[in-house]
This record gives structure tokens, sequence and C-alpha cells, in this order.
């Protein structure tokens, strides 16, 4: 199932991806990822920028934004040059050490943590207070089970500031209604060229999408192919507000990506706006 939201970018792949993803597919290549996804970063933000006025932060607050396995960090670099504190972890040591790297780079009023850790056990690593998450583009798809989707949204909770909220990106799947499809994406820096062609395999049954990665590198002189498999959860709007309903997070508002608020749709891409649940018990 491809995300109808963005026909210009990939879908979002941060730590949990398999081995032969991590060997030879885009993720292993943080140059050539951040190339592929950093058009539309500017439109994404645009969005998170709305999302995150459904917080209830007081006006003085510095605001801090955090970012679940953030790859190459194109979205909190663009929010440290607003004057935005950041944080970013992901399980991929060398797409830590290229944000950072990044980032020392960007002339910014605005401080920047990363860090290595994964979407089930990161609060620990965070040392101040968040004003505002995001995890967009089914990344948090990546987790395979309620248990994990739990542990996430508590460790969320557990760093977010009172009152901040959380903005999680998802594809919601039609059962039995969806067909096999396929994306293509191009980017240019300088003299690479990355072209990236995505199909999605929706389950015939279970809950794992497949999806199939054909990406071509052009760079001096030379051209690179490279072929992967990763597979994603997939959720179906019962199971998705029921998910929602047993974990320790409440639905605040339902955006389009670029954050116009719109009706609850059963199926396609939307941004969840989330907020701690405001009983204890709950998380």
């Amino acid at each position: 199932m491809a995300p109808d939201a963005r026909k210009t970018e990939l879908v979002g792949i941060d730590s949990h991806i398999d081995a032969v993803e991590a060997e030879i597919g885009l993720y292993a290549d943080p140059v050539v990822y951040d190339i592929l996804h950093t058009p539309g970063t500017a439109d994404e933000s645009a969005g998170l920028l709305i999302a995150e006025r459904f917080g209830r932060i007081p006006a003085d607050t510095t605001r801090c934004w955090l970012e679940p396995a953030c790859g190459s960090g194109r979205l909190l670099r663009l929010a440290r040059s607003r004057g935005i504190d950041t944080i970013g972890f992901d399980i991929n040591q060398a797409m830590i050490e290229y944000a950072s790297a990044r980032a020392r780079r960007t002339q910014a009023n605005a401080h920047e943590t990363y860090f290595t850790a994964s979407m089930t056990d990161f609060a620990s690593q965070v040392h101040r207070p968040v004003t505002f998450a995001f995890n967009l583009i089914n990344t948090i798809r990546h987790l395979g089970s309620d248990e994990e989707m739990f542990a996430h949204f508590d460790e969320i909770s557990r760093v977010l500031a009172p009152g901040s909220v959380y903005c999680v990106g998802v594809s919601l799947s039609q059962y039995q209604l969806e067909q096999p499809s396929e994306d293509v994406w191009q980017a240019t820096r300088g003299e690479c060229t990355v072209r990236q062609v995505v199909q999605y395999l929706p389950p015939k049954e279970g809950r794992v999408e497949q999806v199939i990665s054909h990406l071509t590198i052009e760079r001096s002189g030379s051209e690179e192919a490279r072929t992967s498999t990763y597979t994603l959860r997939t959720y179906s709007h019962e199971e998705w507000f029921d998910l929602i309903a047993r974990s320790c997070m409440e639905v605040v508002e339902v955006l389009s990506p670029w954050g116009e608020v719109m009706p609850q749709r059963d199926f396609g891409y939307m941004l969840f706006v989330l907020q701690p649940k405001r009983s204890v018990d709950q998380c």
C-alpha cells in the first residue's frame, strides 16, 4: 500500500529493517538516503508546525523537537535552522554520525542532540522536556507488534513535557480491496542522481506488507543498482484506533500531511496528533 500523501518521497525507513536492507539497501548509505529524502522536507515541516499548535505549552517555554528513528536528520536540520532545539535518535550509527556532522556544519541559534537507540528504549537518553515529537511516513509501522507499539508510546509519554503532543504519520489499510502498487522517486545533488522504484505488496492474509526497493545510483560516471526488501505492519482503521485506545496515548486531532484538519477516513495516509492520557494509571 503506497502512502497517498507524498508522491515525491519514499516511505520512511527506520531502525527496524531486516539484515538484507541494512546491508545493501537505501538505509546503508546516509548520503544517498538524504539525497532521495530531502525534496519535500519544507512541505512536511509546514504540516508539523501546524500539528505542534495542538499542544498546550506555555509561551515562554524553549521549544524542543524530538524525532524517533530520525535517519539523516533532514527534518530536524530544518527545525534547528528556525531556532528550535532538536533531539534525534536512530539505531543506525552511520545515520547518526551523518546527522551530527550535518548539524555541526549548520549555523543556527539552537542546540541539537543525536544518539543511537531503538524506538522502544530511548527515554533514558533524553535529558530535557520535549515540547513536540513526530514520526512520519509510516516509520512507526516498522514496529512489529502491539507490545512494541505500547513500549514506544510509553517511552514517548515519559519524555513529553506536560501539554505536548506527538504527531504520527500512518497509512491505514483497506484489507481485500488494495492492489499491488508502485511509486517512483528521483532526486539529484551535485553529480549524484538517485532513482528509486518501490513496489508495495499488500498482505493476502495477516498484517505484513512487503515492500521491494529498486535503487539506482549514478555518480562519478558510474551506475550502481541495489534491490532490497523490508516489511511494514498494517493497520485497518479499527485496528489502529483499538491500539491507541489500549495504549497510554489518545487522539487529539487528525490532519492531512500538510496540516489541514480533516474528517477521519477509513484508509490512506494521515497525521494523527496524539497526547498522553491524563490518568497516570493509563500509561
